[in-house]
């Protein structure tokens, strides 16, 4: 079990103290012995097998008992005792953005509020606003933060809803009969959020299918049974996510594969133009008049239509299917493409790990170089360096890159906070000491369109900037970001050269993918930052290398997909454009 999971768990359980009742000191302790837990370079259920989990400083009796429960059942029962005794309602209200235990339990005792319907309610006849502490801006931003959230309900995230797929994929994958087996729908197509999960299986006969179905109905991932078929069977998995299944014979497999993945608009087009050409496509094969064509797999239906084979992100109907009749489709940017992580933390700022650590950590997954990038002043939450500090890591850096040798660098970089005013927060003497600067927003989210829009384009034309963070702020269905005109954001990079990050964070994915055509259109390169803050954090790229597919990135697109060298002159000569003012 990673050690972040444990983490979240007693993290939460710290939450829910907070959120009924009035005692910090304990909460403290949870959160506390969360950021231990979570702060670990070793396996936690590693450090209890040798013993040496009693000698952690920060883990108490108490912590490391409940630490061997979860590590001996995955549960919690303290949690599960919190969670069944504290109101839903008042635990939903914890996903409203800038809202958090202390003033959720005000708002509950003050008003008497229990549900999310009731807290907006409240916000539009003015009692919250009303309460010491509160005011008009905090109310509105409640109500907008609920509507918010009313809006992404039963959406999943595509970390956690794809990890789920691949365990239950595997079981199916392990029934006796299954020949074939994958996720289909929008997490096949790799959608940044999903509303439920598809799956297709194929099986030799039609009297295989109905054994396939009772065994994937009677998983222990499955919750619940929504329905139970021979050839479709719905469930609930745990953590709420809905799942169908189809069950076809291996002959109709690429179809129904193809079909099931989708996009609905992607299929309205390729259907329409089949049949100007006499050819019928469905989920169970594709025709010609009564006779069936063959089709193996998914390249079979895009071969007789005379096109090329369409990767899964791109079935959205943005040009592909004419790209494919043209033999245009663009080389896309895979995971072996990436040559090194750019955008990520230490323990200088707000990291869980040293930067030997995260560069053991990519030097392990193949790479040859990391962008160390911790917070500057301004983010005093993150423990943002000073410029003596920056002074301090640096040499560490060097000294850290003369032990590698030339196998491996560790970039000198920063992730600068953007002033309200679009200032980057080091002067330029502190910033020329960086090979690269990432400029990003983590503040002053409120302010009008025009105000962000203007504050990211004075940032992209600071000499020193190399690539924007995060352009939008947003954290999927948790924040909708702060407004700001992307066109006008991405002209400016793209006149000035300067990069714009796809943060690889999936609860992140920002830029989104449908800009990122847009972007590279401009001429905007797009690196594929994890923003890491521990090394489990550096895998995120391969997420992120999803999202950029279905913007059409190709390697070429991507500066961490470069070499060494090229990467360098290309940090260069961002900087000399900056300084001459183009």
């Amino acid at each position: 079990m990673e050690n972040s999971r444990i983490a979240g768990m007693l993290d939460e359980v710290g939450t829910l103290i907070e959120l009924s009742e009035d005692n910090a000191f304990r909460a403290r302790a949870y959160h506390n012995a969360a950021r231990v837990v979570e702060n670990q370079t070793e396996d936690v259920a590693a450090l209890q097998a040798s013993g040496k989990l009693a000698n952690v400083a920060g883990l108490g009796k108490e912590m490391r008992a409940h630490i061997s429960e979860i590590l001996a059942t995955g549960r919690l029962t303290l949690l599960d005792e919190l969670i069944a005794a504290i109101e839903p309602g008042l635990i939903a209200m914890l996903r409203i953005p800038g809202l958090g235990p202390k003033r959720i339990r005000l708002l509950h005792q003050a008003l008497g509020v229990k549900t999310l319907d009731e807290l907006a309610e409240a916000c539009r006849t003015n009692r919250v606003a009303a309460i010491s502490g509160f005011g008009a801006k905090s109310q509105a931003n409640i109500l907008n933060g609920i509507e918010f959230l009313s809006s992404q309900q039963e959406h999943f995230n595509y970390a956690p809803a794809r990890e789920l797929a691949d365990v239950v994929i595997a079981a199916i994958r392990a029934i006796p009969g299954v020949l074939r087996a994958e996720v289909a729908g929008s997490l096949r197509r790799k959608k940044e959020v999903v509303h439920d999960l598809d799956a297709v299986a194929s099986v030799a006969q039609d009297g295989d299918r109905a054994a396939v179905m009772a065994a994937f109905v009677a998983l222990p991932q499955v919750q619940s049974v929504i329905a139970h078929g021979e050839s479709k069977s719905a469930v609930v998995l745990e953590g709420g996510v809905a799942m169908d299944l189809r069950v076809v014979t291996d002959d109709e497999y690429g179809s129904a594969l193809h079909h099931f993945t989708g996009s609905k608009e992607h299929h309205i087009v390729l259907r329409g133009m089949a049949l100007e050409r006499g050819i019928k496509i469905n989920e169970y094969g594709v025709w010609r008049g009564d006779e069936r064509l063959p089709v193996a797999n998914e390249a079979d239906v895009y071969a007789l239509l005379g096109m090329d084979y369409i990767e899964p992100e791109l079935r959205e109907e943005r040009g592909e299917i004419q790209a494919a009749l043209d033999h245009t489709l663009p080389h896309l940017v895979t995971a072996n493409d990436i040559q090194g992580a750019l955008h990520c933390h230490s323990t200088w700022s707000d990291g869980h790990a040293s930067i030997r650590e995260m560069a053991q950590a990519c030097r392990a997954l193949g790479y040859h170089y990391l962008g160390i990038c911790d917070h500057s002043q301004l983010a005093a939450y993150a423990h943002g360096l000073t410029p003596a500090d920056v002074r301090r890591q640096q040499a560490e850096i060097d000294a850290l890159n003369a032990e590698f040798g030339p196998d491996f660098r560790i970039l000198k970089g920063t992730e600068c906070d953007i002033h309200k005013d679009g200032a980057l927060d080091f002067d330029d003497a502190t910033l020329a000491t960086f090979d690269f600067v990432v400029a990003s927003i983590h503040s002053n989210f409120n302010l009008s369109e025009a105000e962000e829009t203007q504050r990211l384009i004075r940032a992209i034309q600071n000499p020193y900037t190399t690539i924007i963070g995060h352009p939008t702020g947003r954290l999927l269905l948790q924040r909708a970001g702060y407004p700001v005109d992307l066109p006008a954001v991405i002209a400016a990079a793209g006149a000035r050269g300067v990069a714009i990050e796809l943060n690889a964070n999936p609860a992140r994915f920002d830029l989104d993918w449908r800009w990122l055509r847009l972007a590279t259109e401009h001429g905007v390169p797009i690196p594929i930052c994890p923003d890491a803050h521990a090394p489990d954090g550096l895998t995120d790229i391969a997420y992120g290398v999803g999202i950029a597919r279905k913007g059409w990135l190709t390697p070429a697109n991507v500066p961490n997909a470069w070499p060494l060298d090229r990467l360098l002159a290309w940090f260069a000569e961002v900087r000399e454009r900056g300084r001459a003012g183009g």
